[in-house]
């Protein structure tokens, strides 16, 4: 179930009802504590950390009770390995049902007062994962050399991508990293991509957004 990117207020209504009948809820270091509380009396909660099996887990408890919920930032099936758990539990005849939620993608610039298209400046979005499976950097001249790019789980690799973007990209073009996106102590910065190795990305999680919908930003941030 995908409960937002972390401002408890993003969760959807189906998400909260769901939530407050779980027999089990499952959460980890990224989800919102604060949804936590919505969670009936007699409901086991628990943590899961990176290093645990999260597909055993579920299924051990899918196998005793009736509703297991897991929580997960954002939406599941946007960079959340929602398709992939729930390819596994099918196959051992664990029926699932994927409960959507705000993504990140859109919701973290909206609240940084960055539109991702805007009618003139960007009619095309491309999402990336900064870093992919076995710790490999995205192939880089794979994205288009204009429109805005949203780019995921890039932080501690920051370096190295933007020298990437670099090769692919006008370096004068203006870029936005987003620390926190929608909690209460989001940290937006904005710079030109010649100089974004030069930041250092200190929370988790992160965004990067590139692209001239960035400028827009100087407009529209109050009303964000």
């Amino acid at each position: 179930m995908g409960v937002g990117p972390g401002d408890p207020e993003l969760i959807t209504l189906k998400g909260l009802k769901y939530l407050q009948v779980a027999d089990v809820i499952v959460y980890d270091k990224l989800t919102p504590k604060e949804l936590l509380i919505y969670a009936k009396p007699s409901s086991e909660v628990n943590y899961i950390s990176d290093d645990e099996n999260e597909i055993d887990i579920l299924r051990e408890y899918a196998l005793k009770v009736n509703l297991v919920v897991r929580l997960k930032n954002g939406d599941p099936y946007v960079f959340g390995r929602g398709g992939k758990v729930c390819y596994e539990l099918f196959k051992y005849g664990i029926e699932c049902e994927v409960v959507p939620g705000v993504s990140s993608v859109n919701s973290v610039p909206a609240y940084a007062g960055i539109p991702l298209t805007y009618q003139g400046i960007s009619d095309m979005i491309t999402i990336v994962s900064g870093v992919t499976e076995g710790g490999r950097l995205f192939d880089f001249q794979r994205i288009p050399k204009s429109g805005t790019l949203v780019l995921l789980m890039a932080g501690k690799r920051i370096g190295e991508i933007s020298k990437c973007l670099m090769n692919r990209r006008n370096p004068s073009e203006d870029v936005a990293i987003i620390e926190r996106g929608t909690y209460y102590d989001q940290k937006v910065i904005v710079t030109k991509l010649k100089d974004l190795y030069n930041i250092n990305v200190s929370s988790s999680p992160s965004m990067i957004v590139l692209g001239d919908v960035v400028k827009l930003r100087n407009f529209l941030w109050k009303l964000s």
